[in-house]
Parts: structure tokens; C-alpha cells; sequence
């Protein structure tokens, strides 16, 4: 499975590249100078370069081959990874919303400061009985009787009550 080979470019770019932030325009350096020690201390090109060993077709293709399934193997290692940085980051919106919404009930749950006096408007509304506007056969004369549950909240209502009456 090997991949086809790009043609290399044989042309040099017409303007060198340049690091960002540096300028165009560079001062002039003044070549150094070479005396005959440095001259004679330096050993021909050909005696000085390692012996690089001559690989065979056979020994390129078989590492190429070793480079190709390294690759795929780190490919499919990076596509795990990405799932699951994306199941990590859904996870995460996820639990932000849950935060979200508890600090909504916190915040309801708080007790809000009371007003000292009702209103005007209350104290009205309160003068007119309820049930005046609804006919005689309409409305229920007995309420429903309590279950267990609302048997003991009225027991515990009751007793709270009289614990913060003032003797």
C-alpha cells in the first residue's frame, strides 16, 4: 500500500521567508574572517561524513510498510481520543445544565423578605367573602376529610404554631 510520491519543487522561492515580526530591511553583517588555523582545522567534506549504509529496495519497502501501519495505528488512536474528548465535552454541558437548574431551585427555595403590612388591595379582597358569589347548589358544603398525610402536617402546623405564639 505504498502512496504515490509528489514531484519535488526544483524552484526557490523569489523572496526568502521571514519569521513574523521581523522586518525586511536587516544590517549588513561583515563576513567573518578566516585565518589558516581555522583553514587547516578543518577536515575535507569526504572524510568527515559518516558512512551512510545503502538500504536496499527490499529494506526501504519494509520500512515503509512498518511507517504505514504505525500511521494507521496512531490515525485510529487519534479517532478513539476524538470521540472521546466529544463524549467528554457533551458529558460536561450536560452537567453544566444540572448546575444550572439546581442553583435555579436553590435560588427559588430561598426564603424572600416578607413585606411588614399587606397591601391596601389584600386587606379589600379579604372584606368580600368568597363564597357570596357562588350559588347555594353549586358549592360544596363539607370539605373532603384529610388523609394521613395532611392529618400530620395540620398536627405539626398546629404545634408550631402554638410553640411561636407569645404567652
Amino acid at each position: 500500500m505504498a502512496r504515490p510520491t509528489k514531484a519535488a519543487q526544483t524552484r526557490k522561492p523569489a523572496v526568502p521567508a521571514l519569521k513574523p515580526g521581523r522586518s525586511t530591511v536587516t544590517p549588513a553583517k561583515t563576513p567573518a574572517k578566516c585565518t589558516k588555523a581555522t583553514v587547516a582545522a578543518k577536515p575535507t567534506q569526504n572524510a568527515a561524513s559518516p558512512a551512510v549504509p545503502k538500504l536496499s529496495k527490499d529494506e526501504l519497502r519494509a520500512r515503509v510498510e512498518a511507517l504505514e501501519r504505525t500511521n494507521a495505528t496512531l490515525r485510529a488512536k487519534n479517532r478513539d481520543v476524538n470521540r472521546a474528548a466529544r463524549t467528554a465535552a457533551a458529558r460536561i454541558a450536560e452537567l453544566e445544565d444540572q448546575v444550572a437548574q439546581l442553583e435555579k431551585r436553590v435560588a427559588s427555595a430561598q426564603p424572600k423578605p416578607k413585606r411588614s403590612a399587606p397591601s391596601p388591595r389584600k386587606q379589600r379582597s379579604r372584606e368580600i367573602d368568597p363564597g357570596d358569589a357562588v350559588p347555594e347548589g353549586v358549592a360544596v358544603q363539607e370539605p373532603a376529610p384529610l388523609d394521613e398525610e395532611a392529618e400530620t402536617a395540620l398536627e405539626n402546623l398546629t404545634e408550631k404554631l402554638k410553640a411561636n405564639q407569645p404567652e
